[in-house]
């Protein structure tokens, strides 16, 4: 497919000519039976990475990869959920502190909502920072230094937020979740590259859903360490579990080899993405192949190995299969901006029905639900088109929003009908977790060719981030002042939109190489006339 494709256009047609001498080449030395395949246990790495290494042991590499997906993601899931069900324990920290300082009964309870309001979303303002520079750490750095240089960062706000409730200080909080989400943003960016590139084909969804399952995980577990009779008023151990997992997110990375996608397109070393190759998934006579096959997306990306953050955004921008990629990853992030108001929120909307412990409970039952989902979605993802799961659990997550809306409006009408909120809540939960979460934050690299995949996934991201800051900020005020009905433009309609642009436009990219998906792409967005592709 990919042949009949490149043969359209005489740039793709060469870029295929040089690609099958070499693989002509690397073939004769097959047959020829001269290629000597290192022994990657004894002679290529240390006493630790042989006992890490997968090297083909597919349970061992989903292992692996769950270990360095919930440790990466704790601090994203872990930090910004335990606010939810702790919340009370936090405006008595916060307020106390500004009494201790002289203000007489602490902030007003219009002004602690938009302080409180600013204490979570400053998340998104370091989250985009933090996504905005992954480009070029990833691409200059790598994929592995750039996870250890966010794990690090992510230490370093665990401890600043244990050092904020141990003192009473709230500005220092705000502080940690902006340092804490700088490391989430360039971590969990690098994080679905490094899963991506390390994993076969045939792993690459299941591996890339893992890393979503992990991240429903930790939140789960920070609403749940958040409830008042867990943690919820113990916030110096609430904040401070944090350090553990970032700790074991450094210890895991250090003996991991970098990418082989990354050490032969990026950093031109054949021999070191052998290694890397070998290290994830064992000695084959068909890794030389498997390299040459990744070469393809060299190819298509153009001949430059490496590209300036300012010009690939132009590149981006001005390429119309490129720019329909950031398009389609866009508009499947958009469905999911609900999640973080509901993540953040759903104790105080339930709160307006129903006793403050149940709240609570329901809240983690959602967040249980969704955890669950995510495990079920992990068996069916390579088994069902991603983009069929995309598009009609997206459908059903929306319209369980719809269903909150209606069940909260006819509470007046039929008092019973407020426990539809909960059945709502919990059914936004699965959906989300059996495909929209997972797919959505994985689909855009599925789209992009090597040379540009780290920045087309970091302006996505990114878009992502600022509408999710936009969204998340204004929702308690406008929920406050207008009610549930503010639901309708602030998330339904928006999702409602990018679930028909994914429906004409999102190709499928399972079971495919992601050079096929691309070519596919420039297939369809290729100018009517004969010039060349803008």
């Amino acid at each position: 497919m990919a042949e009949r494709r490149f043969s359209d256009d005489s740039g793709f047609e060469n870029a295929e000519n040089q690609l099958n001498s070499k693989s002509v080449s690397c073939y004769n030395s097959f047959d020829n039976e001269s290629i000597d395949l290192p022994d990657v246990n004894t002679k290529s790495l240390s006493p630790i990475q042989t006992t890490m290494a997968p090297a083909g042991n597919r349970l061992k590499l989903l292992v692996l990869c769950a270990v360095l997906s919930a440790a990466t993601n704790f601090p994203e899931g872990y930090c910004n959920s335990y606010p939810n069900t702790s919340y009370k324990s936090f405006q008595h920290m916060i307020n106390g502190s500004y009494v201790a300082r002289g203000i007489e009964d602490g902030l007003s309870d219009e002004a602690y909502t938009w302080y409180w309001s600013f204490v979570l979303n400053i998340w998104f303002v370091g989250d985009l920072l933090g996504t905005f520079v992954t480009p070029y750490f990833t691409d200059n750095l790598g994929r592995k230094k750039s996870l250890l240089i966010a794990n690090f960062c992510a230490l370093f706000g665990a401890v600043l937020s244990l050092s904020s409730v141990l003192f009473s200080i709230p500005e220092l909080f705000i502080i940690s979740r902006f340092t804490t989400s700088i490391s989430s943003g360039m971590s969990f960016g690098g994080l679905i590259l490094f899963l991506q590139e390390a994993t076969p084909t045939a792993e690459r969804g299941i591996t890339s859903f893992i890393c979503e399952s992990t991240f429903i995980m930790t939140t789960a577990l920070g609403i749940g360490a958040g409830m008042d009779y867990i943690f919820g008023q113990n916030l110096p151990v609430l904040t401070g579990v944090a350090i553990i997992p970032a700790v074991i997110a450094i210890v895991t990375t250090l003996p991991l080899c970098d990418t082989p996608k990354f050490l032969l397109i990026s950093r031109n070393d054949r021999a070191a993405a052998l290694q890397s190759l070998e290290f994830y998934r064992g000695v084959s006579i068909e890794n030389e192949t498997t390299l040459d096959d990744m070469l393809i997306e060299k190819e298509m990306g153009g001949a430059e190995q490496k590209v300036a953050l300012i010009s690939g955004i132009i590149e981006v921008f001005t390429t119309r299969h490129l720019r329909m990629a950031f398009i389609l990853g866009a508009a499947a992030l958009q469905i999911t901006v609900g999640i973080w108001p509901i993540v953040y929120l759903s104790t105080d909307f339930l709160a307006a029905n129903f006793p403050a412990e149940l709240a609570q409970m329901a809240s983690f039952g959602f967040i249980l639900a969704d955890f669950i989902a995510s495990l079920l979605g992990i068996l069916l993802v390579e088994r069902y088109n991603r983009r069929s799961l995309l598009i009609g659990f997206g459908a059903a997550n929306t319209f369980s929003l719809c269903l909150y809306i209606i069940a909260d409006l006819l509470i007046p009408v039929w008092e019973p009908i407020r426990w539809g909120q909960i059945v709502a809540l919990v059914l936004f939960g699965v959906t989300y977790g059996f495909a929209v979460g997972p797919i959505a934050f994985f689909i855009t690299s599925e789209l992009v060719p090597q040379r540009n995949r780290s920045i087309v996934q970091s302006l996505v991201f990114c878009f992502s981030t600022v509408m999710s800051f936009i969204i998340s900020f204004v929702t308690l005020p406008c929920y406050t002042a207008f009610g549930v009905l503010s639901f309708l433009p602030l998330l339904v309609i928006p999702a409602i939109l990018c679930e028909i642009l994914l429906f004409f436009y999102l190709p499928e990219t399972r079971a495919r190489e992601i050079h096929d998906v691309v070519a596919e792409l420039i297939e369809r967005h290729r100018k009517p006339s004969r010039g060349s592709e803008s």
